[in-house]
């Protein structure tokens, strides 16, 4: 496969909006319109899992490449890193998924006093492991956002102005990326969902 600078930093753009979508689609403690229960959790991780397969598959086309360059190799790092985030959202939520089984198969115990402690355990456990998902799959956005804007050339006034200058300045050094502002949304808890 023959990767452009162009089209690395539009698969990067695609799966940090892909992160960012399924950020969006987190369930919300105490949300009666959103909150947790099993079916929507289980879409959740298949839905990841999907994303994750997208990363091993960006970073596997790269790697495979006989053209391996310094560029490209970036790019796998870039991909790579966003790994991390997005096994920690697979575990926030297999935790999810666990507690909410839990709370189900507890149900009929729930006004028993040592079933009432432990399912209040559980709903906090819920609470911890969606905003760990949260914050995770902000990091993943927010990573491979920067490195598409990193990834992206020069704007073509830019590369056009150089062209023409007799002493062809080099290119300046990448400045710091600045991300989009729904990647770089503030926490769940005050954004009103």
């Amino acid at each position: 496969m023959n990767t452009t600078p162009i089209s690395d930093a539009r698969a990067l753009r695609t799966a940090a909006e892909n992160f960012d979508a399924l950020r969006g689609k987190l369930p919300i403690p105490g949300d009666p319109h959103r909150g947790p229960d099993s079916v929507t959790v289980a879409k959740q991780i298949s839905e990841l899992g999907k994303r994750i397969t997208a990363l091993g598959d960006e970073i596997l086309i790269r790697t495979a490449s006989p053209d391996l360059d310094a560029h490209t190799a970036k790019v796998i790092s870039d991909f790579a890193a966003a790994v991390e985030p997005a096994g920690e959202v697979a575990s926030a939520l297999g935790s999810v998924a666990h507690q909410l089984s839990f709370l189900e198969r507890t149900e009929h115990m729930r006004d028993q006093p040592d079933a009432m402690d432990a399912r209040e355990a559980a709903t906090l456990v819920i609470g911890d492991a969606l905003g760990l998902a949260d914050a995770s799959l902000r990091d993943a956005s927010y990573s491979l956002y920067a490195a598409a804007a990193a990834a992206s050339p020069p704007p073509r006034q830019l590369r056009a102005a150089r062209s023409r200058s007799t002493t062809a300045a080099p290119l300046p050094a990448a400045a710091p990326s600045t991300v989009p502002p729904a990647a770089a949304a503030p926490s769940r808890t005050t954004r009103g969902r």
